[in-house]
Protein backbone atom coordinates (compact mmCIF):
# COMPACT_ATOMS: atom_id res chain seq x y z
CA UNK A 1 0.00 0.00 0.00
CA UNK A 2 1.34 3.43 -0.89
CA UNK A 3 1.98 5.95 1.89
CA UNK A 4 -0.70 8.36 0.69
CA UNK A 5 -3.35 5.61 0.69
CA UNK A 6 -2.16 4.44 4.12
CA UNK A 7 -2.49 7.97 5.49
CA UNK A 8 -5.94 8.40 3.91
CA UNK A 9 -7.12 5.16 5.54
CA UNK A 10 -5.79 6.30 8.92
CA UNK A 11 -7.54 9.63 8.56
CA UNK A 12 -10.83 7.96 7.65
CA UNK A 13 -10.69 5.51 10.56
CA UNK A 14 -9.73 8.10 13.17
CA UNK A 15 -12.26 10.67 12.02
CA UNK A 16 -14.97 7.98 12.01
CA UNK A 17 -14.06 7.12 15.61
CA UNK A 18 -14.04 10.78 16.63
CA UNK A 19 -17.39 11.44 14.97
CA UNK A 20 -18.93 8.43 16.73
CA UNK A 21 -17.61 9.69 20.08
CA UNK A 22 -19.03 13.18 19.45
CA UNK A 23 -22.44 11.80 18.45
CA UNK A 24 -22.60 9.27 21.32
CA UNK A 25 -21.82 11.97 23.89
CA UNK A 26 -24.10 14.54 22.21
CA UNK A 27 -21.22 16.98 21.74
CA UNK A 28 -21.12 19.85 19.22
CA UNK A 29 -19.45 19.14 15.91
CA UNK A 30 -16.28 21.09 15.01
CA UNK A 31 -17.18 24.28 13.17
CA UNK A 32 -15.98 27.79 12.37
CA UNK A 33 -19.50 29.22 12.72
CA UNK A 34 -19.54 32.38 14.80
CA UNK A 35 -21.09 30.75 17.88
CA UNK A 36 -19.14 27.50 17.67
CA UNK A 37 -16.88 26.34 20.47
CA UNK A 38 -13.31 27.53 20.04
CA UNK A 39 -11.75 24.65 21.99
CA UNK A 40 -12.06 21.05 20.85
CA UNK A 41 -14.48 18.89 22.83
CA UNK A 42 -12.49 15.65 23.07
CA UNK A 43 -11.47 14.60 26.57
CA UNK A 44 -10.82 10.86 26.62
CA UNK A 45 -7.24 9.69 26.15
CA UNK A 46 -8.24 7.49 23.21
CA UNK A 47 -9.93 10.38 21.42
CA UNK A 48 -7.07 12.77 22.12
CA UNK A 49 -4.70 10.24 20.57
CA UNK A 50 -7.02 9.84 17.57
CA UNK A 51 -7.06 13.61 17.15
CA UNK A 52 -3.26 13.77 17.22
CA UNK A 53 -3.10 10.94 14.70
CA UNK A 54 -5.51 12.72 12.34
CA UNK A 55 -3.67 16.02 12.60
CA UNK A 56 -0.32 14.37 11.95
CA UNK A 57 -1.62 12.24 9.08
CA UNK A 58 -3.44 15.12 7.36
CA UNK A 59 -0.35 17.29 7.65
CA UNK A 60 1.91 14.59 6.21
CA UNK A 61 -0.56 13.84 3.41
CA UNK A 62 -0.86 17.53 2.62
CA UNK A 63 2.91 17.89 2.41
CA UNK A 64 3.36 14.76 0.31
CA UNK A 65 0.81 15.94 -2.22
CA UNK A 66 2.30 19.43 -2.32
CA UNK A 67 5.72 17.95 -2.96
CA UNK A 68 9.18 18.90 -1.67
CA UNK A 69 9.62 21.98 -3.83
CA UNK A 70 6.44 23.66 -2.54
CA UNK A 71 7.13 22.58 1.05
CA UNK A 72 10.38 24.52 0.84
CA UNK A 73 8.26 27.65 0.49
CA UNK A 74 5.89 27.54 3.47
CA UNK A 75 3.68 30.58 4.01
CA UNK A 76 5.01 32.40 7.05
CA UNK A 77 3.27 35.68 6.30
CA UNK A 78 1.94 37.17 9.55
CA UNK A 79 0.89 40.56 8.15
CA UNK A 80 -2.84 39.86 8.39
CA UNK A 81 -2.61 38.71 12.02
CA UNK A 82 -0.52 41.71 13.00
CA UNK A 83 -2.95 44.10 11.34
CA UNK A 84 -5.97 42.43 12.98
CA UNK A 85 -4.29 42.93 16.36
CA UNK A 86 -2.83 46.38 15.74
CA UNK A 87 -6.08 47.90 14.50
CA UNK A 88 -8.34 45.87 16.83
CA UNK A 89 -10.41 44.85 13.82
CA UNK A 90 -12.31 42.08 15.64
CA UNK A 91 -13.87 44.73 17.92
CA UNK A 92 -15.04 46.71 14.88
CA UNK A 93 -17.05 43.85 13.39
CA UNK A 94 -20.48 43.60 15.06
CA UNK A 95 -21.46 40.24 16.60
CA UNK A 96 -24.00 38.44 14.40
CA UNK A 97 -23.75 41.31 11.94
CA UNK A 98 -21.53 42.57 9.18
CA UNK A 99 -19.53 45.60 8.19
CA UNK A 100 -18.27 46.66 4.77
CA UNK A 101 -14.63 46.75 3.79
CA UNK A 102 -15.04 50.46 3.05
CA UNK A 103 -16.34 51.15 6.57
CA UNK A 104 -13.40 49.22 8.06
CA UNK A 105 -11.05 51.22 5.85
CA UNK A 106 -12.52 54.44 7.24
CA UNK A 107 -12.31 53.22 10.85
CA UNK A 108 -8.74 51.95 10.61
CA UNK A 109 -7.29 54.59 8.30
CA UNK A 110 -6.04 51.87 5.94
CA UNK A 111 -6.78 52.04 2.24
CA UNK A 112 -9.73 50.05 0.93
CA UNK A 113 -7.59 47.74 -1.21
CA UNK A 114 -5.21 47.04 1.71
CA UNK A 115 -7.90 46.23 4.28
CA UNK A 116 -9.66 44.03 1.73
CA UNK A 117 -6.64 41.99 0.69
CA UNK A 118 -5.32 41.67 4.26
CA UNK A 119 -8.62 40.35 5.64
CA UNK A 120 -9.23 38.06 2.68
CA UNK A 121 -5.80 36.56 3.38
CA UNK A 122 -6.83 35.99 7.02
CA UNK A 123 -10.07 34.36 5.87
CA UNK A 124 -8.27 31.93 3.57
CA UNK A 125 -5.30 31.07 5.75
CA UNK A 126 -6.65 31.36 9.31
CA UNK A 127 -10.48 31.19 9.15
CA UNK A 128 -10.52 34.59 10.83
CA UNK A 129 -13.60 36.46 9.58
CA UNK A 130 -15.70 35.51 6.57
CA UNK A 131 -17.27 37.37 3.65
CA UNK A 132 -20.99 36.45 3.72
CA UNK A 133 -21.62 38.62 0.69
CA UNK A 134 -19.17 40.39 -1.51
CA UNK A 135 -17.65 43.45 0.12
CA UNK A 136 -18.82 42.68 3.67
CA UNK A 137 -17.08 41.14 6.70
CA UNK A 138 -18.64 39.00 9.43
CA UNK A 139 -17.32 36.95 12.32
CA UNK A 140 -16.24 33.34 12.52
CA UNK A 141 -15.62 31.51 15.78
CA UNK A 142 -11.94 32.47 15.54
CA UNK A 143 -12.54 36.20 15.15
CA UNK A 144 -15.21 36.18 17.87
CA UNK A 145 -12.68 34.66 20.23
CA UNK A 146 -10.26 37.51 19.47
CA UNK A 147 -13.07 39.99 20.13
CA UNK A 148 -14.40 38.38 23.31
CA UNK A 149 -11.31 37.00 25.05
CA UNK A 150 -8.64 39.56 26.07
CA UNK A 151 -6.08 36.80 26.71
CA UNK A 152 -6.48 35.50 23.16
CA UNK A 153 -5.97 39.00 21.84
CA UNK A 154 -2.87 39.39 24.02
CA UNK A 155 -1.57 36.10 22.67
CA UNK A 156 -2.14 37.24 19.08
CA UNK A 157 -0.40 40.54 19.68
CA UNK A 158 2.51 39.03 21.57
CA UNK A 159 3.16 36.51 18.81
CA UNK A 160 2.73 38.69 15.73
CA UNK A 161 3.63 42.13 17.07
CA UNK A 162 6.77 40.96 18.90
CA UNK A 163 7.92 37.35 18.51
CA UNK A 164 7.42 37.40 14.76
CA UNK A 165 9.87 40.30 14.41
CA UNK A 166 12.35 38.66 16.78
CA UNK A 167 12.40 35.56 14.58
CA UNK A 168 13.73 37.67 11.73
CA UNK A 169 16.55 38.92 13.96
CA UNK A 170 17.66 35.53 15.29
CA UNK A 171 20.18 34.69 12.57
CA UNK A 172 21.72 38.19 12.72
CA UNK A 173 22.01 37.74 16.49
CA UNK A 174 23.74 34.39 16.05
CA UNK A 175 26.15 35.96 13.57
CA UNK A 176 26.82 38.99 15.74
CA UNK A 177 27.31 37.42 19.15
CA UNK A 178 28.02 33.68 18.73
CA UNK A 179 26.72 33.51 22.28
CA UNK A 180 24.53 31.59 24.70
CA UNK A 181 23.98 34.58 26.95
CA UNK A 182 20.29 35.38 27.58
CA UNK A 183 20.73 39.02 26.63
CA UNK A 184 22.31 38.37 23.22
CA UNK A 185 19.35 36.98 21.30
CA UNK A 186 17.13 37.67 18.34
CA UNK A 187 14.80 39.49 20.71
CA UNK A 188 17.66 41.69 21.95
CA UNK A 189 18.73 42.38 18.38
CA UNK A 190 15.18 43.42 17.44
CA UNK A 191 14.70 45.69 20.46
CA UNK A 192 18.30 46.97 20.34
CA UNK A 193 18.52 46.19 24.07
CA UNK A 194 21.11 44.58 26.32
CA UNK A 195 18.51 43.56 28.91
CA UNK A 196 17.40 39.97 29.39
CA UNK A 197 13.92 39.18 28.11
CA UNK A 198 12.43 39.16 31.63
CA UNK A 199 14.21 42.40 32.54
CA UNK A 200 13.06 44.25 29.41
CA UNK A 201 9.34 43.79 29.99
CA UNK A 202 9.06 45.49 33.42
CA UNK A 203 10.43 48.69 31.88
CA UNK A 204 7.68 48.52 29.22
CA UNK A 205 4.39 48.15 31.18
CA UNK A 206 2.08 47.75 28.19
CA UNK A 207 4.28 45.01 26.79
CA UNK A 208 4.52 43.33 30.20
CA UNK A 209 0.73 43.37 30.58
CA UNK A 210 0.25 41.85 27.13
CA UNK A 211 2.87 39.18 27.84
CA UNK A 212 1.11 38.22 31.09
CA UNK A 213 -2.19 37.84 29.24
CA UNK A 214 -0.56 35.78 26.49
CA UNK A 215 1.08 33.45 29.01
CA UNK A 216 -2.19 33.00 30.88
CA UNK A 217 -3.74 31.86 27.60
CA UNK A 218 -0.80 29.62 26.70
CA UNK A 219 -0.02 27.83 29.97
CA UNK A 220 -3.60 26.64 30.40
CA UNK A 221 -3.96 25.40 26.83
CA UNK A 222 -4.63 21.74 26.15
CA UNK A 223 -1.50 19.68 26.73
CA UNK A 224 -0.07 22.35 29.04
CA UNK A 225 -2.90 22.31 31.56
CA UNK A 226 -1.86 22.49 35.25
CA UNK A 227 -4.32 19.68 35.96
CA UNK A 228 -1.95 17.27 34.21
CA UNK A 229 0.69 18.04 36.83
CA UNK A 230 -1.84 17.77 39.64
CA UNK A 231 -3.21 14.43 38.46
CA UNK A 232 -0.07 12.62 37.30
CA UNK A 233 2.40 13.19 40.12
CA UNK A 234 1.97 11.37 43.50
CA UNK A 235 1.47 14.49 45.59
CA UNK A 236 -0.37 12.50 48.25
CA UNK A 237 2.84 10.53 48.91
CA UNK A 238 4.34 13.66 50.49
CA UNK A 239 1.88 13.45 53.37
CA UNK A 240 1.74 16.49 55.63
CA UNK A 241 4.63 18.13 53.82
CA UNK A 242 5.74 21.44 52.34
CA UNK A 243 6.09 22.35 48.67
CA UNK A 244 8.12 25.38 47.61
CA UNK A 245 6.72 26.70 44.32
CA UNK A 246 9.88 28.36 42.95
CA UNK A 247 9.12 31.15 40.50
CA UNK A 248 5.44 30.51 41.22
CA UNK A 249 4.22 34.01 40.37
CA UNK A 250 0.67 34.55 41.65
CA UNK A 251 0.50 31.03 43.05
CA UNK A 252 -2.18 29.55 40.79
CA UNK A 253 -0.42 26.16 40.68
CA UNK A 254 -0.10 26.06 44.47
CA UNK A 255 -3.78 26.97 44.81
CA UNK A 256 -4.77 24.13 42.48
CA UNK A 257 -2.63 21.62 44.38
CA UNK A 258 -3.78 22.90 47.77
CA UNK A 259 -7.41 22.44 46.76
CA UNK A 260 -6.76 18.83 45.73
CA UNK A 261 -4.32 17.81 48.48
CA UNK A 262 -5.47 19.17 51.86
CA UNK A 263 -2.43 17.86 53.78
CA UNK A 264 0.09 19.91 51.79
CA UNK A 265 1.46 23.35 52.66
CA UNK A 266 2.95 25.72 50.10
CA UNK A 267 5.48 28.54 49.88
CA UNK A 268 5.24 30.51 46.64
CA UNK A 269 8.50 32.26 45.79
CA UNK A 270 9.09 34.95 43.19
CA UNK A 271 10.46 38.44 42.69
CA UNK A 272 8.58 41.28 44.44
CA UNK A 273 6.91 42.60 41.28
CA UNK A 274 5.46 39.14 40.54
CA UNK A 275 3.98 38.81 44.05
CA UNK A 276 2.08 42.09 44.00
CA UNK A 277 -1.38 41.46 45.51
CA UNK A 278 -0.86 37.71 44.94
CA UNK A 279 -1.99 36.72 48.43
CA UNK A 280 -5.24 38.65 48.06
CA UNK A 281 -6.33 36.43 45.17
CA UNK A 282 -5.95 33.12 47.05
CA UNK A 283 -9.29 31.43 47.90
CA UNK A 284 -10.06 31.60 51.60
CA UNK A 285 -10.39 27.82 51.99
CA UNK A 286 -6.68 27.29 51.25
CA UNK A 287 -5.24 30.64 52.39
CA UNK A 288 -3.89 29.27 55.66
CA UNK A 289 -1.74 26.73 53.78
CA UNK A 290 -0.19 29.09 51.20
CA UNK A 291 2.51 31.64 52.01
CA UNK A 292 4.31 34.01 49.68
CA UNK A 293 7.99 34.88 49.89
CA UNK A 294 10.19 37.23 47.94
CA UNK A 295 13.04 35.19 46.50
CA UNK A 296 15.43 35.28 43.55
CA UNK A 297 16.17 31.71 42.43
CA UNK A 298 19.72 32.78 41.59
CA UNK A 299 20.26 33.29 45.33
CA UNK A 300 20.62 30.52 47.99
CA UNK A 301 17.38 28.80 48.90
CA UNK A 302 16.28 29.64 52.46
CA UNK A 303 13.38 27.26 53.02
CA UNK A 304 13.66 23.58 53.84
CA UNK A 305 10.89 21.62 52.17
CA UNK A 306 9.86 18.21 50.93
CA UNK A 307 9.44 19.33 47.31
CA UNK A 308 10.82 22.20 45.24
CA UNK A 309 8.52 22.71 42.26
CA UNK A 310 9.64 24.44 39.06
CA UNK A 311 7.01 24.92 36.34
CA UNK A 312 8.04 26.65 33.09
CA UNK A 313 11.31 27.79 34.63
CA UNK A 314 14.28 25.86 33.24
CA UNK A 315 13.29 26.10 29.60
CA UNK A 316 13.75 29.88 29.94
CA UNK A 317 17.44 29.61 30.79
CA UNK A 318 20.65 28.46 29.05
CA UNK A 319 22.47 25.55 30.72
CA UNK A 320 24.90 27.60 32.81
CA UNK A 321 22.02 29.53 34.35
CA UNK A 322 19.88 26.41 34.85
CA UNK A 323 22.78 24.73 36.66
CA UNK A 324 23.11 27.79 38.89
CA UNK A 325 19.41 27.63 39.79
CA UNK A 326 19.84 24.01 40.90
CA UNK A 327 22.98 24.76 42.87
CA UNK A 328 21.20 27.50 44.80
CA UNK A 329 18.90 24.81 46.22
CA UNK A 330 21.75 22.85 47.80
CA UNK A 331 22.01 24.74 51.12
CA UNK A 332 18.41 23.86 51.92
CA UNK A 333 18.28 20.27 50.70
CA UNK A 334 18.08 17.31 53.04
CA UNK A 335 18.16 13.63 52.20
CA UNK A 336 14.99 12.72 50.33
CA UNK A 337 14.14 16.26 49.23
CA UNK A 338 12.52 16.17 45.79
CA UNK A 339 12.95 18.53 42.87
CA UNK A 340 9.90 18.33 40.59
CA UNK A 341 10.06 20.06 37.22
CA UNK A 342 7.09 20.51 34.89
CA UNK A 343 8.63 21.41 31.56
CA UNK A 344 9.21 20.30 28.00
CA UNK A 345 11.06 17.16 26.96
CA UNK A 346 12.50 16.94 23.48
CA UNK A 347 11.61 13.49 22.12
CA UNK A 348 13.76 11.14 20.15
CA UNK A 349 12.89 11.87 16.51
CA UNK A 350 9.78 10.06 15.34
CA UNK A 351 8.63 8.85 18.77
CA UNK A 352 5.84 11.41 19.24
CA UNK A 353 2.81 12.09 17.07
CA UNK A 354 3.94 14.51 14.38
CA UNK A 355 1.77 17.37 15.61
CA UNK A 356 3.20 17.13 19.15
CA UNK A 357 6.78 16.84 18.00
CA UNK A 358 6.28 19.92 15.84
CA UNK A 359 4.93 21.85 18.84
CA UNK A 360 7.85 21.06 21.12
CA UNK A 361 10.45 21.72 18.42
CA UNK A 362 8.78 25.04 17.65
CA UNK A 363 9.03 25.93 21.34
CA UNK A 364 12.72 24.99 21.25
CA UNK A 365 13.38 27.63 18.59
CA UNK A 366 11.16 30.19 20.35
CA UNK A 367 13.43 29.89 23.39
CA UNK A 368 16.48 30.33 21.17
CA UNK A 369 14.96 33.56 19.86
CA UNK A 370 13.92 34.96 23.24
CA UNK A 371 16.55 33.86 25.76
CA UNK A 372 19.18 31.64 24.12
CA UNK A 373 17.68 28.84 26.18
CA UNK A 374 16.52 25.50 24.86
CA UNK A 375 14.26 22.55 25.40
CA UNK A 376 16.11 19.45 26.56
CA UNK A 377 16.24 15.76 25.77
CA UNK A 378 16.30 13.18 28.55
CA UNK A 379 20.11 12.97 28.43
CA UNK A 380 20.30 16.78 28.67
CA UNK A 381 18.22 16.81 31.86
CA UNK A 382 20.38 14.09 33.40
CA UNK A 383 23.54 15.98 32.48
CA UNK A 384 22.12 19.18 33.94
CA UNK A 385 21.68 17.57 37.36
CA UNK A 386 25.06 15.84 37.20
CA UNK A 387 26.83 19.14 36.47
CA UNK A 388 24.92 20.92 39.24
CA UNK A 389 25.89 18.45 41.98
CA UNK A 390 26.74 14.76 42.12
CA UNK A 391 24.43 14.36 45.11
CA UNK A 392 21.35 14.71 42.94
CA UNK A 393 20.05 11.16 42.56
CA UNK A 394 18.41 9.31 39.71
CA UNK A 395 16.33 11.40 37.32
CA UNK A 396 12.82 10.10 36.65
CA UNK A 397 10.84 11.44 33.71
CA UNK A 398 7.24 10.75 32.74
CA UNK A 399 4.94 12.27 30.15
CA UNK A 400 1.20 11.90 30.82
CA UNK A 401 -0.94 10.69 27.92
CA UNK A 402 -2.05 13.68 25.87
CA UNK A 403 0.39 16.06 27.57
CA UNK A 404 2.81 18.37 25.83
CA UNK A 405 4.94 18.77 28.95
CA UNK A 406 6.74 16.17 31.05
CA UNK A 407 7.16 15.69 34.79
CA UNK A 408 10.82 15.41 35.79
CA UNK A 409 11.80 14.36 39.30
CA UNK A 410 15.13 14.00 41.06
CA UNK A 411 15.69 13.17 44.74
CA UNK A 412 18.55 14.61 46.79
CA UNK A 413 20.63 11.64 47.82
CA UNK A 414 22.71 13.10 50.68
CA UNK A 415 22.17 15.77 53.32
CA UNK A 416 23.74 19.17 52.89
CA UNK A 417 26.57 20.11 55.26
CA UNK A 418 24.64 22.82 57.09
CA UNK A 419 21.50 24.88 56.89
CA UNK A 420 20.33 28.09 58.54
CA UNK A 421 16.61 28.70 58.11
CA UNK A 422 15.81 32.37 57.64
CA UNK A 423 12.34 32.19 56.04
CA UNK A 424 12.38 35.93 55.49
CA UNK A 425 9.65 38.04 53.91
CA UNK A 426 6.85 35.52 54.35
CA UNK A 427 3.36 36.78 53.54
CA UNK A 428 0.36 34.77 54.62
CA UNK A 429 -2.34 34.34 52.00
CA UNK A 430 -5.11 35.71 54.13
Amino acid sequence: MSRIVELAAQIQQCTTDINAYIQYNNLPQPSFDEDALTEHVLTSEAMLKARDDVLGATLELHQLLLGPAVCLRPNLNGISLQVIYKYDIAAKVPPHGEISFSELADETGLSLHNIRRILRFAMVYHHIFKEPREGYVAHTAASRRIRDDPKTRDDLGYMFDEIWQSYAHTVPALERWQSEMPNETGCNHYHNSDKRFYEYHPSHPDMAKRFAGAMASFVNAHGNAPSLLAEHYPWDSIGNGTVVDVGGSKGHISVLLAQRYPDLNFVVQDLPEALTVAAEAVPSEVADRIKFQEHDFFMPQTVQADVYLFRYIFHNWPDAFAINILQQLVPALRKGSRIVIHDYLLPRPGTLPLIKEMAVREMDLVMLTLTNAREREEADWIELFEKADSRFGDVRISTPEGATMSIIEVVWAQPAISFASTNKNMIMAS
